[in-house]
This record gives structure tokens, C-alpha cells and sequence, in this order.
């Protein structure tokens, strides 16, 4: 055909944009590009039609009614005088055949996107939230220790998410279909807990006037959590180690051994080896239970995390807003900067009480600063060493404001509604940038 060069065109998903081209040119051994007519392009693409222009023409590759793309051909130096009825009729068919081609090739790599997607969520199930580079690596490490049967110890501060990672252990792994005990081991006196994982006989101990089942026995076959292990004595500590050497343990009160196929996962906030070193802890059982080790890092450590989980925490607590309110949607910029600048000493549990919170007791679509704790408090005198940035961020916001008050002759609650505005963050929005009451 006389033409110069050759593309097709590949639209994005909606059909609404190009993602991507691949060119040919006569006499260029490369896919070299060459320039495009974008008013063409953005045409052809547009009303799904052939376009013809002095120096090319181009083709919709449509399929019953999806744009896949187009086909674009540039002319010959020559002239369009060469370009026949004939060619844009070949042309046409080519399209036609270079249509359904590309839609069955998509519809392959979506299927094949589509069983990877199902395969990854088949390896790894989890209820954390995250993307950040430090929990990247702590769902490699569960990925790959949950089909184990070894012991976990995982650590990290209180409210880290240590529970969600020992849940998830067991959803990945081959005891997934029994089910996951937890004992939290600071909640209990020293008797009461070994009566918790280890059950007692009628009359082991003043109140016990009956035969109780531990944990462990509930639990055969499955998976178990020692939340705080720290937190254990050191006769207790000894029984622990029985059964994760033996696989055996008895009742209080009782002489009889039981067996118990168990998984333990253990979790604590306390620093073992400082413990053991102190001759708090048992270094056996140390050793016993760190065979794989999963460190929960702190929220000031993955602050690239803290919108996501601010989305999710949202969406878990949106329910609790009382009904003449509207519902929370996000947070504004003032809180997100807050949020991304804040040290978090009490985690994701911390985050979450303050979202909970601001959406039980706000009345904006959006959670403001005037909905957080009074040590959210941002020291406004500092703003100006951020620079340049927000002191024309400041004059904007303050021009903006202004307008609405003339408009609304002075009245704050107007102005905020015309706004979109909390009242209360409106007035203190005022007092930030100095806006005074003519």
C-alpha cells in the first residue's frame, strides 16, 4: 500500500485514551515511532468511525462495540492520489480481523491475570492493611512460614497487628480447616491460666468443682496463640516446653498424660533475650518457640501505610455515625498531615480508637482537626518554616474564605455551608489565617 508507516493503537480499558502503539515504517529495520495526527487519532477513537485526512487514515478496531484500539496508516509523500477505494476497503478488513485478534488476546491475559490473582489469594489470606516495603517483607515471611508446621514467635510493640499476623498464619497453613484457639497470658493469675491451656480435674483448686478441658485438648489438631508469652511464670513455662517437646501434657490435678497435635504461634511486646538474661524466661523455651521469627513493625516505621488503613478503618466504623449526620467519606488534608507527622506510640490500635472516635462524635462528611483528641493539637506559629508552599497555600485558603464571608455578609455559618464546611472547623479555619469579623 503507499504508505509511509503503519501503528495500531492499543486503547486503555474504557476506551477512552490510547495506552500504548506499535509502529512500522518502510525501509526502518525498527519499530521506530513516527508522528501521529492526534486530532485523528482522538477522532477516529471518539466516534468509533473511519477518519480520512489529507495525510492519513484511520480505522477503529471495534468489536461488538468495544474499542479495542485503531489502526493508523500515514501516507505517502506521494500523495493521496494513489490511495484507492480498494485500499481503504483492505484497510477496513484488516481492522476488522486485527480487531477480534487483539480482543481474544486480552481476553486471554485477563484470564491469566485473573488465575494469578486467585493463586496469590489462594497462597496468602490476610485481614492487615498495608503496602509499605516493611510489611511487603512481613507477608513474604507469613507466606512462607504459614504451610509450615514449625513454631512462630512474632513481636513487636502492643497494638502492631501481632494477632491479625498469627490469624493469618493459620489461614495459610494445612490446619486451617480446624480451629485457632487464643489465650491471652496476661489476663490470667498463674493457676487460672494453666487451667485455661491445660484444663483441671474437679477439686484441683479451690472453685474448680468440675472437670474442665484446656485449650490444648479444644485445639488438637489445629493451631493455638500464647498472646503475651512474656508474661508467663516460670513454672508454667516448664509445662509449655513439655508439650512442644513431647507433644504431651497433663491436667491440673490429674496424673494422667494427654497428647495434643498442636501449632503454637507465640506473640509478645516484652524483649525475651533481655528476660532471659534477668532469668525470667526459660532460654529452652526460648529456643523452642523462635524457630521462625516475624517482627510487626511500628505505624511511624510504615507511615506510607497510614491512608490506606485510614480508608479501611473508615469503612469498618462508618456505621456508628448517628443518622442526622452525614457519612464519613475521608479526612481532610489538615488531618492527613497531621496523621503522616504524629509518632503513633499506641499503633494501628492508637489510629483506629481515633478514627472511631471522630466518626461517633463529627457531624462533617470529612473528619477535621476539630474532630481529633486535644493531643492531635497542631502548633500553628511553626507553619511558616515549611516555606514558600504554605505561605501561598495560606493566601489561597484565606482569599477563599474571605469570598465566602462577603458573600454571605459576615455570617460564619453561611459562609461554612456555602463551603461545605464543618461550623466549628470553619470558625477555627478563621482564627488559622487571621480572617477577622468586618
Amino acid at each position: 500500500m503507499p504508505v509511509e508507516g503503519v501503528a495500531i493503537l492499543l486503547a486503555d480499558h474504557d476506551g477512552g485514551g490510547i495506552m500504548s502503539a506499535t509502529c512500522r515504517r518502510i525501509g526502518s529495520p525498527d519499530d521506530d515511532p513516527f508522528a501521529l495526527d492526534d486530532d485523528v487519532t482522538e477522532k477516529a477513537l471518539r466516534d468509533g468511525a473511519p477518519v480520512y485526512a489529507d495525510k492519513a487514515v484511520c480505522f477503529p478496531l471495534l468489536t461488538a462495540g468495544t474499542r479495542a484500539g485503531l489502526i493508523y496508516a500515514a501516507m505517502a509523500a506521494a500523495g493521496v492520489e494513489f490511495f484507492t477505494s480498494g485500499h481503504f476497503r483492505l484497510l477496513q478488513a484488516v481492522a476488522g480481523s486485527t480487531a477480534v485478534a487483539l480482543e481474544h488476546a486480552r481476553y486471554v491475559a485477563w484470564l491469566e491475570g485473573e488465575n494469578q490473582r486467585l493463586k496469590q489469594a489462594i497462597k496468602f489470606e490476610h485481614d492487615m492493611a498495608g503496602q509499605s516495603a516493611r510489611m511487603q517483607q512481613v507477608y513474604d515471611l507469613i507466606s512462607r512460614a504459614g504451610p509450615t508446621d514449625l513454631t512462630v514467635l512474632i513481636t513487636g510493640e502492643s497494638g502492631t497487628g501481632k494477632e491479625l499476623a498469627a490469624k493469618a498464619l493459620h489461614r495459610n497453613s494445612p490446619r486451617s480447616q480446624k480451629e485457632m484457639y487464643i489465650a491471652n497470658c496476661a489476663a490470667f493469675t498463674d493457676t487460672l491460666l494453666g487451667s485455661e491451656l491445660f484444663g483441671h480435674e474437679k477439686g484441683a483448686f479451690t472453685g474448680a468443682d468440675q472437670l474442665r478441658k484446656g485449650i490444648f485438648e479444644f485445639a488438637d489438631g489445629g493451631t493455638v496463640l500464647l498472646d503475651e508469652i512474656g508474661e508467663c511464670s516460670w513454672q508454667l513455662q516448664g509445662d509449655l516446653l513439655r508439650l512442644l517437646q513431647q507433644r504431651e501434657f497433663k491436667r491440673l490435678g490429674s496424673n494422667s498424660v494427654l497428647r495434643a497435635n498442636v501449632r503454637i504461634i507465640s506473640a509478645t511486646n516484652v524483649d525475651l533475650e533481655k528476660a532471659i538474661k534477668e532469668g525470667r524466661f526459660r532460654q529452652d523455651l526460648y529456643f523452642r518457640l523462635n524457630k521462625i521469627r516475624i517482627h510487626m513493625p511500628r505505624l511511624a516505621e510504615r507511615r506510607d501505610d497510614i491512608p490506606l488503613i485510614v480508608a479501611e478503618l473508615i469503612k469498618k466504623h462508618g456505621h456508628i455515625r448517628p443518622g442526622p449526620y452525614p457519612r464519613v467519606r475521608g479526612v481532610t488534608p489538615e488531618v492527613r498531615r497531621i496523621f503522616a507527622s504524629y509518632d503513633w506510640p499506641g499503633n494501628v490500635r492508637e489510629l483506629e480508637n481515633v478514627i472511631e472516635g471522630a466518626i461517633a462524635l463529627g457531624t462533617s462528611t470529612y473528619i477535621g482537626q476539630e474532630d481529633l483528641p486535644a493531643s492531635f493539637a497542631v502548633d500553628t506559629p511553626q507553619r511558616p518554616e515549611l516555606g514558600l508552599w504554605a505561605t501561598e497555600l495560606d493566601a489561597c485558603r484565606k482569599a477563599i474564605v474571605e469570598r465566602a464571608l462577603q458573600k454571605t455578609a459576615g455570617n460564619r455559618a453561611e459562609a461554612a455551608r456555602l463551603l461545605g464546611l464543618n461550623p466549628k472547623y470553619f470558625s477555627a479555619l478563621c482564627k488559622e489565617l487571621k480572617v477577622m469579623p468586618e
